[in-house]
């Protein structure tokens, strides 16, 4: 016949080890293209920006290139800057990981045609 043994607790075995993780960066902005008319108006909005780069981000715009007389003024959660005549302008560069709804509006006058300005988002 076997008997059991009753089991005995043995020493737990101190030490620490580290761990690691690596997340990949991952920045989206959410926004569909800001239309705007001929002549001049404003329009206001918002766009959902998500980004986890510790490092920060910047937000562009592209659109079609402005003539001369055209001009166009985008706000981005509180920063103000013209667009450039090339059809491309960095809006806003931001400082470490975000993720929220931010206030966006278009000052703009002289439109010769429509215009369509996209935003997009690149971590640094």
């Amino acid at each position: 016949m076997l008997l059991a043994n009753p089991a005995t607790a043995a020493e737990t075995a101190k030490g620490s080890f580290a761990v690691r993780a690596v997340v990949p960066a991952y920045c989206e902005i959410d926004s569909d293209p800001v239309q705007l008319s001929e002549g001049a108006g404003f329009q206001s909005g918002s766009v959902m920006e998500l980004c986890n780069s510790a490092d920060g981000f910047q937000v562009v715009a592209s659109y079609r290139e402005l003539a001369p007389n055209e001009q166009v003024r985008f706000s981005y959660a509180g920063l103000s800057r013209q667009l450039n005549a090339s059809g491309w302008t960095p809006v806003a560069n931001r400082v470490g990981a975000k993720f929220g709804m931010r206030p966006i509006g278009v000052q703009y006058s002289a439109l010769q045609s429509p215009l369509a300005i996209n935003l997009t988002i690149t971590y640094f």
